[in-house]
């Protein structure tokens, strides 16, 4: 093979390989721009366009225009096919109904009960000769629940404590919960004494803290925080079966600054006369539950529509706290609107522009999670995260997001 034919050969091959690459990336483009998931509230007519030869299709009908009304399920699917044929992708459209709340903005009490107690790690014990034992070694593992000890249900680390002294003696079994699969486990406990055992396994159950709560449903249901709890070491969210919320007494405030943000410096009364309402789930976009009627009698008299986040727009909103006793709004910027699908609980970026919060709190501060932004007369969602370089910005998530999770 001469000179000229191996050229020949190479710049075939570049060519092919330069137009494998082009219909990957414009592939990769087209499907980039068609968002995830999209929501409509019901009877509301839903256009999906595209700047691409791109088809939606519902129900194996092509449609471009979508009908959904009350008759059909709250969430489903439409493909999306270039020219017709080519899978895109699946976008989830949630189907929401158009309801007024309560934007709240007020700071609450929150006690979660965790499902079990978590695991947060484990080490090796000494026992009564000085001998280094690991009893719970590739047993048990971190971010496990121990949820049973012998089939008696573990409910704190207290009671975990109890029980394996009382049954240390011999093996015991521990239930455990691994990624929502339950299994169990069989371990010797060490002795370190009379009556005295370890297994070496690190434990945390309940979780309080405080937040900021949303809004309230015309129906009871509230929301808070926008985020969901999770555990101070593993950052991962907690597995709760329920929990209270109570009034909080702030009595405080660390202003925030470049590198540490500051808080909300306050207390809790665990006591009845203060709760505001029972907690039934802990999610990824925020708390809710059930208000009393201690909560329920205190509520501003104002409701507000919800918005859809194809409605918020960068500019001007207002971002509703309490500061030195009373919930007011205060000035912020909508600096941008993730409309992707993509970072559910980081879909707008904030900043604060009010000069008053500024002097108080010098920007977004741990406590204020959850507190409402609204814009255009209707709540648009809540603040969940602060730059951590820049306490004058965070993030916020669409209110969409935080009424499907309900």
């Amino acid at each position: 093979m001469d000179k000229k034919e191996k050229f020949k050969r190479v710049l075939i091959m570049i060519f092919v390989a330069s137009g494998i690459f082009t219909c990957f990336y414009s592939y990769k483009t087209i499907q980039a721009s068609i968002p995830d998931e999209i929501s409509c509230f019901y009877g509301e007519q839903v256009t999906l366009q595209s700047n691409y030869p791109v088809r939606f299709e519902k129900e194996k009908y092509v449609e471009t225009s979508l009908k959904v009304n009350k008759n059909l399920v709250s969430e489903y699917k439409v493909s999306a096919k270039l020219l017709g044929v080519i899978s895109l992708k699946d976008i989830r459209v949630n189907v929401i109904s158009k309801q007024e709340v309560i934007p709240c903005g007020f700071q609450i009490g929150i006690y979660l009960h965790t499902n079990g107690v978590m695991v947060i790690d484990t080490e090796a014990v000494k026992d009564i000769n000085g001998n280094s034992i690991y009893p719970a070694k590739n047993l048990v593992l971190k971010d496990d629940y121990i949820v049973s000890l012998n089939g008696i249900k573990v409910s704190s680390k207290s009671q975990l404590l109890f029980l394996i002294n009382k049954y240390g003696k011999d093996e015991i079994e521990l239930g455990i919960r691994r990624n929502q699969t339950l299994i169990n486990v069989k371990l010797k406990p060490v002795s370190i004494g009379e009556n005295q055992y370890k297994t070496g396994i690190w434990v945390r159950d309940d979780s309080q803290g405080i937040g900021t709560l949303t809004y309230v449903t015309e129906d009871g249901v509230f929301a808070g925080l926008g985020h969901g709890i999770g555990d101070v070491d593993t950052g991962n969210l907690l597995s709760s079966e329920n929990g209270v919320l109570y009034h909080a007494n702030i009595w405080g405030i660390k202003k925030g600054k470049a590198g540490n943000p500051g808080g909300l410096l306050g207390s809790i009364r665990y006591e009845k006369e203060n709760e505001l309402g029972m907690i039934t789930g802990n999610t990824n976009y925020g708390i809710f539950g059930i208000a009393n009627e201690k909560l329920l009698s205190e509520l501003p008299k104002q409701k507000l529509p919800i918005a859809l986040k194809k409605e918020i727009s960068t500019g001007k909103a207002t971002l509703r706290c309490m500061m030195d006793g009373k919930s007011e709004d205060f000035e912020v910027e909508i600096e941008d609107v993730n409309q992707s699908g993509n970072c559910k609980d980081k879909g707008m970026v904030v900043k604060i522009t009010d000069t008053r919060l500024l002097d108080m709190t010098g920007g977004i501060v741990q406590g204020m999670s959850g507190s409402p932004i609204i814009q255009n007369g209707k709540l648009i969602g809540a603040l969940t995260h602060v730059f951590v370089d820049d306490p004058t910005r965070g993030y916020g998530i669409f209110i969409e997001t935080m009424i499907s999770e309900e």
